[in-house]
């Protein structure tokens, strides 16, 4: 505790941009500036802000922000200001309870207030993830069925359709045997003309399945697979649940940053890669979530289950940019070929590693009984699904 000490300063009034210099009497926790003609005193909790300078401290008065603060600087050794800081802290907090407590965090270790801040900003966040899964069930289905519809104008728009009656009956009869018995949702399946082994689904139901996906695949149980797999992002409601965690992310993001970022791109490019980072991994819960239903979906019908395992394990070949054996290569590569494993190695990049995925789809398989059923249509009705777009294609060149 200070004892009448003495100490050079300069008090700014607020007005006047000239300082006056003179000295600070400091008593307990009573300073007392006097210079020529000027003497004030003043207790140091009135004080609303201290800050340590490199010449020794500087004590705000006022907390108003439309007008200029008095403010005064002890020019005074580190020691010097380490004390006064404690006065003042000492003094702040026994003004409130509240005050206590912000004080008291204000006096801690950097690295422990880290620590607690780190502790206490991941529990938040796991509830408030938590609480966005909460979100979706509030979101009646009718909103899925919007979104799926006005993304099915699009994409009806863009690509070529390329069904035909063995397409459609064959989606038709594995979705009567796939879709849960108490599903809320209306599917349906489009082929569209692609090169690319891809399929997905939109929330209202509607599955494209790219024609390179049924032009490659190996068995009708592969394209089952995929197609289960679909299905449970719909029913599991991924597309709706994804959008909320989406912008919940993004709305975290910006509270936590604040609005008004000014010049300061680098934060706004933070923000969205943030959310981007964040959404992908989204989509990995969600797919791995889907390889899961799809198995139970498969196996409550019957139906193997090898086919999706299959199909990811030859993913990964393409992936790794293996070469197919000898029996399974093409007598002519196109240009076309090669752009489609450059498509799936793009595909695999926002999907968990195909390892990952497949040592997920062995532990599911092995568990209870794994289906018998591997055909859903006559070999003669697969053979035209599987050359689906390839005829397509031929007759739109004639």
């Amino acid at each position: 505790m200070f004892q009448n000490q003495t100490f050079t300063s300069r008090y700014f009034n607020g007005v006047s941009a000239v300082p006056e210099e003179g000295t600070v009497l400091v008593h307990g926790q009573t300073v007392q500036f006097n210079s020529f003609d000027t003497n004030h005193v003043i207790n140091l909790s009135q004080f609303t802000e201290f800050t340590r300078t490199h010449k020794g401290c500087k004590l705000t008065l006022l907390p108003d922000e439309t007008k200029e603060s008095p403010v005064l600087e002890i020019f005074c050794s580190k020691e010097d200001a380490k004390l006064f800081e404690k006065i003042w802290i000492q003094n702040k907090k026994s003004q409130s309870h509240s005050n206590a407590l912000f004080y008291s965090i204000r006096e801690m270790n950097p690295i422990v207030l880290g620590l607690l801040s780190l502790i206490v900003v991941s529990i938040v966040g796991f509830f408030y993830w938590k609480g966005l899964e909460l979100v979706t069930n509030f979101i009646p289905l009718s909103m899925d069925k919007s979104f799926g519809d006005s993304v099915q104008l699009k994409m009806d728009s863009q690509f070529q359709k390329c069904d035909s009656k063995a397409t459609d009956r064959f989606f038709s009869e594995a979705l009567k045997k796939i879709v849960p018995k108490d599903s809320k949702h209306q599917f349906d399946v489009t082929v569209i003309e692609s090169p690319i082994p891809n399929a997905f689904a939109l929330s209202n139901g509607k599955i494209y399945f790219f024609s390179g996906l049924l032009n490659e695949s190996e068995s009708q149980e592969e394209v089952l697979g995929v197609l289960a797999h679909e299905i449970a992002h719909v029913e599991r409601r991924h597309h709706m649940r994804n959008l909320v965690k989406a912008g919940g992310t993004s709305l975290a993001i910006s509270l936590v940053i604040g609005p008004g970022l000014g010049n300061m791109e680098f934060l706004e490019t933070f923000t969205e890669l943030g959310s981007t980072i964040l959404v992908l991994k989204f989509s990995r819960d969600f797919e791995t979530e889907a390889d899961k239903f799809s198995i139970e979906y498969l196996k409550s019908q019957n139906i193997s289950t090898e086919g999706l395992l299959s199909f990811f394990q030859r993913m990964e070949s393409l992936e790794n940019g293996e070469e197919p054996s000898e029996e399974n290569v093409p007598a002519i590569k196109t240009k076309e070929e090669d752009f489609t494993a450059k498509q799936i190695t793009d595909f695999l990049s926002t999907h968990p590693a195909t390892q990952e995925r497949m040592k997920t789809l062995e532990s599911l398989i092995q568990k209870g009984k794994k289906g018998t059923i591997k055909k859903v249509v006559s070999d003669t009705i697969w053979k035209e699904v599987q050359t689906v777009c390839l005829d397509f294609k031929n007759s739109e060149s004639k």
